[in-house]
C-alpha cells in the first residue's frame, strides 16, 4: 500500500531555491506545560528555549497522538494517527501502531527524512533516538500489552498490587543525584552530550562544505547508560527526560524547592477505574508496609524537582545547538522546532512514566522558531495542534509539493501559524479538536482522547474501550487545568453538557472509529499471545522469567496467574473493564 516500498521511479526533486536550514529537536517524557512562562513558580530555569520563544512560536495546546515512544514516533515521523499504521508483523495483521512494540513496518519509505531526502535537496542528518520501527523494546513491553484483558490476581495492601514496572525503579524511587558535575561535566546524561556535541559539531562542518545547500537535522533523546550516565552501549539515542529522575549536583541545586508544587492524590477507591490499573501496573500503589515513605511529601517533592532539574539540563543542550547554528553563521536561515514526544504524570494522579489521557502524559510543549521572521515578543498559540502537523510544516518549509506528499496524513502544517501576518483563511480551514489514543503497556484499556476548543472553553473528552465498560470524563482545561472535576460523572452533569458531548463525541470518531479499534485490538492482543505462546518452547517458564518487570508479581500466586491467563486465552477476545479492587482473586 502506499507508504510501502514499491518498485517506483522516485519523483525528481523541486528545482533548487533558497530555504531554510531546519533544527529538529524531540525530548524525551516532557509534561507539555513545563516550558510555559509561569509554570509552577517558574521553577524551571530555561534560557535557551525562552530565547526560542520570545521571538518564535510557542503552542500551548499542543498533544501527542500516541503518549509513548515508539507509537508516538511513528505517528509523528510519518504524519499519520497510530491507528492508519496498518502493517504485517509477525504473520499477524495488526492495525496501528498500538504498543511500543508495533510502529512504522521496515519496509516504510514515507518518514519525514525519507521525503526529504527522496525530493529535495537537503542534507539529513538523524541522530539520537530514532524507536519508529515495529519490533523495538523488549519483552516485557510487548507481553505487558498482548495481557492487557488478562485478570490477574493481586492484593494491594499485601504486595503494592499486580505491577509491571519494579516500583524500586518507578515510583517507589526517590531519584538519584549525582555527587558533583557542571553545566556539561558528570553530567547523568553523558550519552545526550556525546550526541549532541557529535551533531552540533556536524552543523558546522556541513555548513562549511555545502553553504549553498539547506540541511535537516534531528536529534532525538536516549542513550544506554549506567546509574551516573556511563555510557553502557554505543550511543543510539538519548535519555533526558526520560525516567528514572537523575540529575547531578549543578542541575539539582538549580531548582528553587520552594517553588515546586506537590500535587494532591485523591485515595485509591475514588480514582476511575482505569486511573487506579495504570497506578498500580508502574507501581505506584504500595502495600500497607511501605505505604508511610511512599506517599510521603517531601519524597514527592524531590522527584518533581529531579525532573524539572533534567528539564533544565535539556535547556543547556539546545543552548548548544543555537550556539552552533550561530556559530556557522546560518542563524537568520533556520527554523528550530523544538518539541517532545510524550509528557510524564511526574507523580501526578499518583503516577509516573506517560501512557494515559491526562495533560501531564498526553501534551507536549513546543515551539518553532524561524530565523527569517522573528516575531517581536513571540506568539502563544492556545489553539489545539498535534505531533502529526509537524510532517506537513516541514515539507512546506523545505519547499516540497503537495503533489509529492505521501497519503494519509492527518495533520495540518502549522506554518499560516507562524508568520508575522499568521494566514486566517489557511488557519481557519484547520479542525479546531486533536486526537489521541493508546493501546499498550501499564494501561487497563485502550484510550481515546479528543481536544477541542469552543468559544467558550477547551475542552477534553477521554473514552475507554468502546465506550461502554466505564464511564467516559469531561474536563474544562481552562478552568480545571489539573483535570479533577469531571463535567459528566453525575445524570444531571450528562444533561447539561448533552451537546458538547455528542459533538466531540463525533469530531472523535471522525479520525478513529474507537469502538471498532478497541476490539480490534483485543484481537490483535490476543491472537499475538496465542502465536507467541506457539513458538515459545518452555513458555510457562519464559513468562515469568526473573529478568521480566512483572516476575514479582507473578511470583505472589503462580497458580492463580497461570489460571488467569488460561482464561484469557481460552476466552473469545474481547474488551474488558477496568477493575476498582483493592484486592482480585482469580475463580
Amino acid at each position: 500500500s502506499a507508504g510501502y516500498a514499491s518498485p517506483s521511479p522516485p519523483p525528481q526533486p523541486p528545482p533548487e531555491q533558497d530555504l531554510p536550514n531546519i533544527v529538529f529537536l524531540v525530548v524525551e517524557s516532557t509534561d507539555g506545560r513545563t516550558w510555559t512562562p509561569g509554570y509552577s513558580n517558574d521553577v524551571i530555569p530555561m534560557p535557551n528555549i525562552r530565547e526560542l520563544q520570545r521571538s518564535g512560536v510557542e503552542f500551548r495546546r499542543h498533544y501527542s497522538n500516541a503518549p509513548v515512544c515508539c507509537p508516538s514516533r511513528a505517528t509523528f515521523w510519518s504524519g499519520r494517527h497510530a491507528s492508519e499504521i496498518p502493517h504485517e508483523h509477525d504473520g499477524i495483521r495488526v492495525g496501528g501502531a498500538w504498543n511500543n512494540y508495533e510502529g512504522l513496518p521496515l519496509n516504510f519509505t514515507d518518514r519525514i527524512d525519507q521525503v526529504l531526502s527522496r525530493v529535495t535537496n537537503y542534507n539529513v542528518k538523524v541522530s539520537g533516538k530514532t524507536d519508529w520501527v515495529t519490533g523495538g523494546h523488549s519483552e516485557n513491553v510487548y507481553l505487558n500489552a498482548w495481557s492487557m484483558y488478562a485478570r490477574f490476581p493481586y492484593s494491594v495492601n499485601q504486595s503494592g498490587g499486580w505491577y509491571t514496572e519494579v516500583p524500586a525503579d518507578s515510583c517507589g524511587s526517590s531519584g538519584h543525584v549525582k555527587q558533583g558535575g557542571g553545566a556539561k561535566t558528570g553530567s547523568a546524561h553523558a550519552g545526550d552530550w556525546h550526541t549532541a556535541d557529535n551533531t552540533t559539531a556536524w552543523i558546522k562542518e556541513i555548513v562549511k562544505l555545502n553553504p549553498e545547500r539547506p540541511f535537516f537535522v534531528f536529534q532525538g533523546w536516549r542513550s544506554i547508560l549506567g546509574p551516573w550516565g556511563e555510557l553502557l552501549a554505543p550511543v543510539t539515542g538519548m535519555d533526558i527526560v526520560h525516567p528514572p529522575y537523575a540529575t547531578n549536583q549543578f542541575y539539582n541545586s538549580t531548582i528553587d524547592r520552594s517553588k515546586v508544587e506537590v500535587p494532591a492524590w485523591q485515595p485509591l477507591m475514588e480514582m476511575h477505574p482505569c486511573d487506579f490499573q495504570s497506578s498500580m501496573l508502574k507501581g505506584c500503589t504500595p502495600s500497607d508496609l511501605d505505604a508511610p515513605g511512599f506517599y510521603d511529601n517531601h519524597r514527592r517533592r524531590e522527584i518533581r524537582a529531579l525532573y524539572y532539574a533534567m528539564i533544565a539540563e535539556f535547556d543547556t543542550m539546545v543552548g548548544e545547538y543555537i550556539r552552533a547554528v550561530k556559530q556557522a553563521g546560518v542563524w537568520d536561515n533556520t527554523v528550530f522546532i523544538v518539541t517532545s514526544d510524550h509528557g510524564d504524570m511526574q507523580m501526578e494522579k499518583q503516577q509516573f512514566y506517560k501512557m494515559v489521557p491526562y495533560d501531564a502524559s498526553a501534551s507536549v510543549p513546543m515551539v518553532i522558531f524561524d530565523g527569517r521572521n522573528p516575531l517581536q515578543n513571540g506568539r502563544v498559540i492556545t489553539d489545539t495542534t498535534q505531533l502529526i502537523d509537524i510532517f506537513p510544516t516541514v515539507m512546506e518549509l523545505a519547499g516540497v509539493n503537495d503533489t509529492l506528499l505521501p497519503p494519509k496524513l492527518g495533520g495540518h502544517s502549522l506554518v499560516p501559524m507562524m508568520s508575522s501576518q499568521p494566514d486566517r483563511a489557511r488557519i481557519s480551514q484547520r479542525p479546531d479538536f486533536v486526537v489521541s489514543q493508546f493501546h499498550g503497556d501499564d494501561i487497563g484499556m485502550s484510550w481515546f482522547l479528543v481536544v477541542q476548543t469552543t468559544n467558550v472553553s477547551t475542552y477534553k473528552m477521554i473514552v475507554w474501550g468502546s465506550g461502554e465498560q466505564v464511564p467516559a470524563l469531561l474536563f474544562d482545561l481552562q478552568t480545571d487545568p489539573n483535570e479533577e472535576k469531571n463535567l459528566i460523572d453525575t445524570a444531571e452533569g450528562m444533561e447539561a453538557h448533552k451537546g458538547l458531548v455528542q459533538m466531540l463525541d463525533r469530531n472523535l470518531r471522525s479520525v478513529v472509529d474507537y469502538p471498532t479499534v478497541a476490539q480490534s485490538v483485543a484481537q490483535y492482543n490476543w491472537n499475538s499471545l496465542h502465536k507467541w505462546i506457539a513458538r515459545t518452547p518452555g513458555w510457562k517458564d519464559e513468562i515469568h522469567k526473573s529478568s521480566l518487570r512483572w516476575s514479582k508479581s507473578w511470583d505472589q500466586d503462580v497458580n492463580g496467574s497461570f489460571t488467569a491467563l488460561n482464561q484469557f486465552l481460552e476466552s473469545p477476545p474481547g474488551i474488558q473493564a477496568c477493575r476498582l479492587n483493592l484486592t482480585w482473586t482469580t475463580n
